[in-house]
């Protein structure tokens, strides 16, 4: 009875000293992971643009890194890794260790658009994200080449009723953002157009300004020097607002064409399970960074202008946008190539 008596308090103690060292174990991974948000960034962060050099997301990425490294005194660098209308770099910060050290600036084209065309998306953007910050909004220009006879939207959508699917238009791709902006503006003006679509924004504008295609929207950003120097002659602009940098652009909405929407944005992400401690660090860095005058004017000089939006309010825009471009999808019957 002694022997079995002492043999069930050694294995209580036994279990005890397991429990313990389990629990401390974890308060010390716990413990581990706060101490690692608190000091974040002990080195360089890279953000991965999905994009080639040169485009929108490309220009804002590089405006983010320098901000967020000017706030939180570390190195942030832009890697270009484009390919598959943007999923191939979203799937590899999808896969990266949630550390914070690999983030994603993106257009919203591979988040709610991509995985809405493609059966094969290897992420799901509700799941493997961590939604940090919606930078902006950004505005697209509707254009036409300057000896376009249209010069109204009136006049492109009279010329697209009159001659059916006669009129084409440009995109840098199927399934961008405006390829489906140029979808729904013929779905809600009533007319037929054929979609020719080019391996990205610069050839297709190339192609308008040559006069091989009838028309294309494209992020202000892209289109505002071919527009302010007259070779490509802008029907109106997607904005809420005129433009200061662009003030005899008319917006759609004065065309009476009022459910079209903005059209692009760009923002931060990182992968699924990244600590709430570096979301709220890096959200709260590029906040501050963009409320300054000289980054104000920055993003004003492109045709910009930030609009901040962060963790669940960031993520119920993601639900909303990729309904929306479900939508449609389906109405025009868009397939991926």
């Amino acid at each position: 009875m002694r022997s079995n008596s002492r043999n069930g308090i050694t294995r209580r103690i036994a279990m005890s000293w397991g429990m313990s060292w389990g629990s401390s174990l974890a308060l010390a991974g716990l413990a581990s992971t706060q101490l690692r948000a608190a000091d974040y960034p002990t080195r360089t962060v890279t953000l991965i643009v999905p994009y080639a050099a040169g485009g929108t997301a490309d220009i804002l990425a590089r405006i983010t890194a320098e901000i967020l490294g000017e706030k939180l005194g570390r190195s942030f660098v832009v890697e270009n890794k484009p390919g598959a209308s943007g999923m191939i770099g979203c799937n590899a910060v999808a896969k990266a260790a949630p550390d914070g050290y690999t983030l994603l600036f993106t257009a919203g084209g591979p988040l709610t658009i991509g995985p809405h065309l493609t059966k094969n998306a290897q992420y799901r953007t509700e799941a493997d994200f961590t939604p940090l910050a919606l930078m902006t909004e950004v505005p697209s220009f509707l254009v036409v080449n300057p000896n376009n006879p249209a010069k109204t939207v009136a006049d492109l959508i009279a010329a697209g009723k009159a001659q059916p699917k006669k009129l084409n238009f440009a995109s840098p791709g199927v399934g961008t953002s405006v390829h489906l902006l140029a979808e729904l503006f013929r779905l809600e003006a009533g007319f037929e157009a054929t979609h020719v679509p080019y391996r990205g924004g610069a050839p297709a504008v190339n192609d308008l300004i040559s006069g091989h295609v009838d028309f294309l929207f494209e992020n202000v950003p892209q289109l505002l020097p071919q527009v302010t120097a007259g070779t490509l002659r802008a029907l109106a602009v997607t904005a809420p607002s005129r433009l200061p940098s662009a003030p005899n652009v008319p917006t759609l909405e004065e065309a009476g064409l009022r459910n079209i929407g903005v059209g692009t944005w760009y923002g931060l992400l990182g992968p699924a399970g990244l600590p709430t401690e570096i979301s709220t660090l890096v959200a709260q860095a590029l906040r501050g960074g963009l409320t300054e005058a000289t980054q104000v004017k920055r993003l004003a000089d492109l045709g910009v202008t930030a609009d901040l939006k962060t963790g669940k309010d960031f993520a119920a825009f993601l639900a909303g946008d990729g309904a929306r471009w479900k939508s449609v999808i389906e109405r025009a019957r868009i397939e991926a190539p």
